[in-house]
């Protein structure tokens, strides 16, 4: 347990609903992505996605906002395929997400290729990849969506073993702004509240903070599987300078409907190291909510790049 005083659409639309109402940040208008084929049985299969500028982490886009655009354009799809409730959101909501990033995504214009790999009787599961104009994959995940079944069995989710870190509030930590030359592009859209682990601390093997968008709404399912890839590694406290690192394997897991977060509210990021091996390392990250939900639960493989 760490205990840290905190010192230091029409059809497809591209407003997201949330509850009725439209909800659009800086971060949803940066995964727009555009059904570029007809719409078939499972919906569109092949969008485009402009990637933006001022999003990047190193040559290419921000994982996060790759695994984003990849959900977006599965929800879209799903809304053809599965339904849609009264608000306009997939029936089936987004479970989990497994992501393999294998290149750099570009600034420019990206190609987003979705397909059913199985839509059974109350969950689907999607796949998406990114292509670049020659064709070249760069970027591949599998979605699991999935109706709410066992409903018998809802005290399991008082039963979980994994418990929050005691920290300050949120109120009481404050904002560091991360941009460059010190910090990655994507880092100026989103809002940090670190606790623990600072880059070349010399500290421990783990990173803890608080994190949202500027402009922070009702949370989403895409906000929440994507901002979970936001801060820094946690090898970054125990390493005596900077080294470019690049996440290449990623899966993560909604614990929590994001309808019934507090909206505006920022989540708990809480990240350690496991282990590491020939430049290999495996992470797990988690999001809490502030009375104490785990929200997402989340592996990593991060590779130091040189």
């Amino acid at each position: 347990m760490t205990t840290d005083p905190c010192r230091t659409p029409s059809r497809w639309a591209h407003d997201r609903l949330v509850r009725g109402r439209a909800v659009t940040t800086a971060f949803d208008q940066a995964i727009v992505v555009t059904a570029s084929d007809g719409v078939g049985p499972t919906g569109p299969s092949r969008f485009t996605w402009l990637v933006p500028t001022g999003w990047e982490q190193g040559r290419g886009a921000w994982g996060g906002l790759v695994v984003g655009a990849c959900l977006e354009a599965v929800q879209q799809a799903g809304v053809a395929a599965d339904g849609a409730d009264a608000d306009g959101s997939q029936a089936r909501p987004v479970r989990t997400v497994t992501a393999h990033l294998m290149g750099p995504v570009l600034a420019g214009t990206a190609n987003v290729e979705v397909a059913a790999v199985r839509v059974g009787s109350s969950m689907s599961t999607w796949s998406a990849r990114v292509l670049d104009d020659s064709g070249d994959t760069l970027a591949e995940a599998m979605v699991i969506c999935g109706q709410a079944r066992a409903e018998d069995l809802g005290h399991l989710a008082s039963v979980g073993t994994a418990v929050p870190p005691k920290v300050s509030p949120w109120q009481d930590c404050p904002v560091i702004k991360i941009e460059p030359p010190l910090g990655p592009a994507f880092a100026a859209h989103l809002e940090f509240r670190p606790i623990e682990g600072s880059p070349m601390s010399g500290s421990a093997a783990r990173v803890l903070g608080w994190i949202r968008l500027p402009d922070q709404g009702p949370w989403s399912a895409v906000q929440a599987l994507s901002i979970v890839d936001a801060y820094w590694p946690s090898m970054y406290p125990t390493l005596p300078g900077p080294r470019p690192m690049a996440t290449v394997s990623f899966s993560a897991h909604l614990l929590v409907d994001p309808h019934d977060l507090p909206a505006g509210e920022p989540l708990l990021f809480q990240a350690s190291m496991a282990a590491a091996r020939d430049g290999f390392t495996t992470e797990t990250r988690r999001l809490w909510s502030a009375d104490g939900r785990l929200v997402v639960e989340n592996m990593q493989s991060i590779v130091v790049i040189r």
